[in-house]
């Protein structure tokens, strides 16, 4: 209820409202004129400290008339409904436009947004609230519950809220997206429509890709997956996610690919390919250099020359070239990081040799050694301390057309006659 205070003749009378925005002053008809006084004594016991200026722009909006016998606000603070305001930390048109297929050229013009980042809130700042700030007794107003359903409702794919903070965070590294119906999200994918050559310059992405097209002697660096719809030809491509071309790989040789996870495609034939997960094709691996730390699987494909290595099984249809090109197949340990820091090596080699060598260059080669010795060493211990039970193997299907070169870990074998099915496994 509200409460209500009188002046000790009980000719004014002062209404303070339950809700603590409003307090609405009564006069008595008499003759006597009203001591002001006595007014602002009623004011000052009830408390209220603020309101006055927002009680006469009350009155004059609602046309209210002071006039005996009838209460009139003294004091009002205006709460309006759902005061808290979404605050948003990315540019909100350029979100709503963004579709995720762009050209390469315009790649360097989008804002990536780190993982864990604040997209938008729920401000409880002061100065961001459409109503007041205080009740008529000076107290701030806390803020008015809005609808937390609503706010769920703006979460798209990759975005979190959190109900204690009213924030909206960013689950993975991306560019952000807002639907029709306002809804947050995170691409953690762009696309390309059309082909990329080397005319666009060095192709960086902070996300996934997909290129739905040929890549044409181009150069690409992405921090997630890769999807290639055509071919990739003549091509330098380093990739910490998988890679999945469902065309040919051709002629790609220096530096060639680098998969920091599985590789997945047709063919690849004249390339060197360093793949830390698993290869799977359809077709054939034709005379190329092949490192794929986790094993190769191709159900009815082939490998015909070239230089093979893994660490995990080997399950081929075919293996050797039939016009007596020598093939050479090793299964053996962390042969990813072992080419690696080869190549490594050589090109430290190289800039300390130049007398214009760059001392920058040398410095992050030299940390990439040092990154390359830890992984080497630490799939060493692992692989030392599998369980008995576990041992690679090389299973060829079909064919075997010598000459073949295999090699188990210590074990060589030489193949020199043509034959029908192989399967070797490691040996103590």
């Amino acid at each position: 209820m509200s409460k209500i205070l009188t002046n000790p003749k009980g000719t004014i009378k002062l209404e303070l409202r339950d809700d603590r925005l409003s307090a609405w002053l009564t006069l008595q008809d008499r003759d006597n004129l009203i001591d002001e006084e006595e007014i602002l004594a009623l004011i000052d016991e009830a408390g209220i400290k603020t309101g006055f200026e927002e009680a006469l722009r009350y009155i004059r909006k609602h046309g209210l008339e002071k006039d005996f016998n009838t209460p009139f606000p003294i004091a009002v603070c205006e709460r309006v409904k759902g005061e808290s305001k979404l605050n948003y930390y990315f540019d909100l048109e350029q979100a709503k436009s963004f579709s995720g297929v762009i050209t390469p050229a315009n790649l360097g013009n989008l804002a990536c947004i780190e993982e864990g980042t604040v997209l938008a809130d729920y401000s409880s700042n002061i100065f961001d609230r459409q109503g007041s700030i205080y009740d008529i007794y000076g107290e701030m107003l806390q803020v008015e519950d809005f609808d937390a359903q609503s706010a769920r409702e703006l979460v798209g794919g990759n975005v979190e809220y959190s109900e204690s903070s009213h924030q909206y965070l960013a689950l993975k590294a991306g560019f952000v997206q807002v639907d029709d119906q306002g809804r947050i999200s995170i691409l953690d994918e762009l696309t390309v429509d059309g082909d990329v050559t080397a005319s666009e310059g060095v192709l960086r992405t902070p996300v996934g890709l997909m290129i739905k097209g040929d890549v044409v002697s181009a150069r690409i660096v992405a921090a997630g997956n890769l999807s290639i719809e055509g071919k990739l030809s003549d091509s330098s491509i380093y990739c910490e996610g998988n890679l999945l071309v469902k065309g040919q790989i051709l002629d790609c040789r220096q530096p060639g690919l680098e998969v920091m996870g599985d590789l997945r495609c047709e063919s690849i034939e004249l390339s060197r390919v360093l793949c830390r997960g698993t290869l799977e094709f359809t077709g054939q691996v034709l005379d190329s250099e092949i490192v794929a730390d986790r094993g190769i699987r191709s159900e009815d494909g082939e490998i015909s020359g070239g230089h093979t290595e893994s660490c995990g099984d080997v399950r081929l249809a075919r293996l050797g070239a039939r016009d007596g090109r020598n093939t050479e197949l090793e299964i053996t340990i962390s042969p990813f990081y072992k080419v690696l820091l080869l190549h490594l090596t050589k090109e430290l080699l190289h800039l300390k040799q130049d007398p214009q060598g760059n001392a920058e260059q040398i410095a992050a080669v030299e940390n990439k050694i040092s990154v390359c010795e830890t992984e080497l060493d630490r799939d060493l211990n692992q692989f030392l301390q599998r369980p008995q039970t576990e041992r690679v193997s090389l299973v060829i299907g079909q064919e075997v057309y010598p000459p073949v070169m295999i090699r188990i870990l210590k074990h060589e074998y030489q193949i020199s006659s043509p034959q029908r099915g192989l399967q070797i496994q490691e040996k103590d």
